[in-house]
């Protein structure tokens, strides 16, 4: 009888892919949180270590059934990412952020859009986060579902070759039996064949006792083997429903992120969507004033009065257009921490001057959503100047040129004060100012605040200029008339400016 050895079943490879569904990947928690975006995100993943399960090379003979290899690519890695913090976003002065300008916040300065800012940061960096995790887990929960049939023919060969080891065990058994014990029927052999038919009789015995121990052998490996294989089944089974649970908990927790951020977006339109009511004139002069915006005696002269007094002074027909711009935006909300202030009826210091030559006058001061801080117009804190800000002698200001301050002589800020000045509508009694610079306040006009050398010191005055080749708006003919009027009454704006000055140096 010819009984042939078995190779060893892929102990290896079986107990590789064991490992890797015993061991996965790391679990990210994606259940959702409480809906408050301002608590730090608690769903930031582990990243994971999971081995490729590869099979140990073997010597014996190649098995011609079908290869029960399992798959040698690894599931996908969830990776941890940086938690928002919502906290962050409620320092208004930080010289790596986007710098706002005016006066600084004091402390509990921060107004109802600025905070809703900080916790929208929040929430869209929890949505981001969130994403990256759902089309993470999702991944690795359809890369366990594709194992399946791996881990099924993985299962069935060891099946299979374990029926065929206990079958090859007990046809060995049953010829054993049938050839009896050591003595073999030694009498009954010698008379029938003589010595020598018993001598071969023996060699027989002895190869079929020698065969039947490697056949034993074979048939505990494959044993083993099943015991093995359905043990992987029963963890893989088990991890890949783990991966779909994640899947379905990290979906949740996506739209609940998504859902968060829809209603901060909600209340931050509701802050927006009520401009002041301004009435304008066919000069673009406003003919009624915000309540709230005419200070310090401003309005015994009047809205109407101060801006058309400062259109007909004004430099250029450019700044004729920023400062209708400028009136019509008095009341508009100040950027508290520079949270919104590129929005129509929101702005900080700066923005408030640069959107009025862009938005007002089609200069390129500023962009659809983009506006320059001080930095540029000063300049300081190594910015280039902004050529659209030109050097004028403090004595030569005309309405629309800008004068900025220092309101942070004690150094380290991310911020200077720029104003809109407005000339004289009284020969030289009274001279105005349009600005905005504090938290719960909005753009206002008031009384100039001149050339001071202490507290907040004045630094420079600049002339708005367009560049070359610049493409500008064209004032409206009654704006045209009055910039050519200006231009005509350029001595007595000098001599308003002059007699200012000289008044301010006698206070």
């Amino acid at each position: 009888m010819h009984v042939r050895r078995r190779r060893p079943l892929l102990v290896a490879a079986t107990a590789a892919l064991t490992l890797t569904m015993l061991t996965g990947v790391a679990r990210a928690d994606v259940s959702p949180t409480p809906s408050d975006v301002t608590a730090t995100p608690s769903d930031t993943p582990s990243p994971s270590d999971t081995p490729t399960p590869t099979p140990s090379p073997s010597t014996s003979t190649p098995d011609p059934t079908p290869s029960s290899t399992p798959p040698t690519t690894k599931p996908p890695t969830t990776i941890a990412s940086p938690t928002p913090s919502a906290t962050q976003s409620l320092t208004p002065v930080d010289p790596q952020l986007p710098p706002n300008d005016g006066v600084a916040p004091a402390s509990g300065q921060i107004d109802q859009y600025l905070a809703l800012t900080a916790q929208r940061d929040a929430a869209a960096a929890t949505v981001t986060h969130r994403q990256t995790t759902a089309d993470t887990v999702h991944a690795i929960a359809v890369w366990y579902a594709q194992q399946g049939p791996a881990v099924a023919a993985v299962t069935d060969d060891a099946q299979s070759k374990a029926a065929n080891a206990q079958q090859t065990t007990d046809d060995v058994i049953r010829e054993l039996y049938q050839q009896g014990d050591a003595g073999l029927g030694a009498l009954g052999t010698v008379l029938a064949t003589g010595p020598d038919g018993f001598l071969a009789g023996l060699d027989n015995l002895r190869m079929a006792r020698s065969a039947s121990d490697g056949v034993v052998s074979d048939n505990t490996l494959a044993r083993a083997d099943l015991a093995l294989a359905l043990a992987t089944s029963e963890a893989y089974k088990a991890r890949l429903a783990m991966a779909q649970t994640d899947d379905i908990n990290a979906a949740a927790a996506l739209v609940q992120a998504k859902t968060q951020l829809a209603a901060i977006d909600a209340k931050l339109a509701l802050l927006d969507i009520a401009p002041p009511q301004v009435l304008v004139g066919p000069d673009g002069c406003p003919t009624a004033a915000v309540p709230g915006t005419l200070r310090d005696g401003s309005e015994a002269i009047g809205v109407q009065k101060l801006c058309q007094t400062a259109v007909k002074q004004a430099a250029t027909p450019q700044a004729a257009l920023a400062i209708t711009w400028a009136f019509q935006h008095l009341g508009a909300v100040y950027a508290c921490g520079g949270a919104g202030r590129m929005l129509p009826w929101r702005a900080d210091c700066s923005s408030y001057v640069s959107r009025a030559y862009h938005e007002g006058a089609g200069l390129g001061t500023a962009g659809d959503t983009w506006a320059p801080s001080t930095r540029d117009m000063v300049p300081w804190d190594g910015v280039k100047l902004d050529p659209h800000y030109a050097f004028v002698p403090s004595n030569l200001l005309r309405p629309g040129d800008l004068v900025l301050y220092n309101s942070c002589p004690q150094g380290g800020c991310p911020y200077r004060h720029v104003v809109m000045y407005l000339g004289s509508p009284d020969g030289g009694k009274t001279v105005w100012m349009a600005h905005t610079n504090s938290c719960g306040d909005v753009a206002h006009i008031s009384a100039f605040a001149g050339f001071p050398t202490t507290g907040e010191p004045f630094l420079v005055a600049r002339r708005v200029v367009a560049l070359p080749g610049e493409v500008v708006k064209v004032p409206a003919a009654s704006v045209a008339a009055a910039a050519a009027a200006a231009a005509s009454s350029h001595a007595t704006s000098e001599t308003a400016a002059a007699a200012w000055a000289a008044s301010a140096a006698a206070r």
